[in-house]
């Protein structure tokens, strides 16, 4: 091999851990933990669920009333959104414990004065 060739594997070698568990290993799985927290945080994301429906305080605005729900079995879900009107970022997050089994939350119309409103899930986890 040429100079530059083992210039490219000794490179390689020094970034590369040489015991399988080094760094946090989260309950012996060989995932750190911020990994597992990433895929708790993540699988929570996923029963998480909006939904429009007719609501006549939205109606005057020609929009409908948006909502989240919790689609988990059992267990209940902390999640933080932020809420967006047009392109612009609403003050503060909204924090909700969303319960298995419950109704949708109504969070707003999503519509108002022309403008089109959203919301975007910031973080979610299962709650303790």
């Amino acid at each position: 091999m040429g100079r530059v060739a083992w210039a490219v594997v000794i490179a390689l070698a020094t970034m590369m851990p040489l015991d399988a568990s080094a760094g946090d290993a989260a309950a012996g799985t060989g995932v750190r933990a911020d990994e597992a927290d990433d895929q708790a945080r993540s699988s929570a994301r996923d029963y998480l669920e909006f939904s429009n429906t007719l609501n006549s305080d939205c109606m005057l605005h020609r929009a409908r009333l948006r909502r989240i729900e919790n689609t988990h079995p059992d267990k209940p879900i902390r999640a933080v959104l932020v809420s967006y009107t047009g392109n612009t970022r609403s003050q503060g997050d909204s924090e909700l414990l969303l319960r298995p089994d419950s109704e949708p939350q109504p969070l707003g119309c999503n519509g108002t004065s022309g403008l089109k409103r959203r919301w975007e899930i910031k973080s979610a986890e299962f709650a303790r």
